[in-house]
């Protein structure tokens, strides 16, 4: 086996750990929905029709950016998987996106003994941690 083919075999193999590991962090996302041929200069998302500008207040906590062209921005964050935590539960639940991406999460350290952790899901970065007596 050559040293060029195992530089190439090392750098896929990193490449794809890198994937993985953002894959399993990162909970903001991004995308654009194009224009629909059929409502040329209208945005429809789930059947709504949205008001051109912001749209914020989509649920699960999503930010909808309608153009004039028709295409849509969808912004949003999901849950980040953190370990010997649950799911966790949004605390701004009502509030526009990114102010709702904060989640509270219950976790247990190695002895059991329970505490809380906010994390922000839009920029994966902590808010604050919290012990319980």
């Amino acid at each position: 086996m050559s040293q060029k083919y195992r530089l190439e075999n090392f750098r896929y193999i990193l490449g794809l750990f890198a994937f993985v590991y953002l894959c399993d962090v990162v909970c903001a996302y991004s995308g654009l929905i194009p224009v629909d041929p059929a409502n040329p200069g209208k945005c429809f998302y789930r059947g709504d029709l949205l008001t051109l500008g912001v749209n914020d207040g989509i649920s699960p906590c999503q930010r909808l950016t309608c153009y004039e062209d028709g295409s849509i921005l969808i912004e949003g964050c999901g849950k980040l998987r953190i370990d010997n935590c649950n799911r966790g539960e949004r605390i701004n639940l009502g509030k526009p996106f990114p102010e709702c991406c904060i989640l509270k999460y219950k976790c247990k350290k190695p002895d059991g003994t329970p505490y809380y952790i906010e994390r922000d899901a839009a920029d994966n970065g902590p808010t604050k941690a919290a012990n319980v007596a």
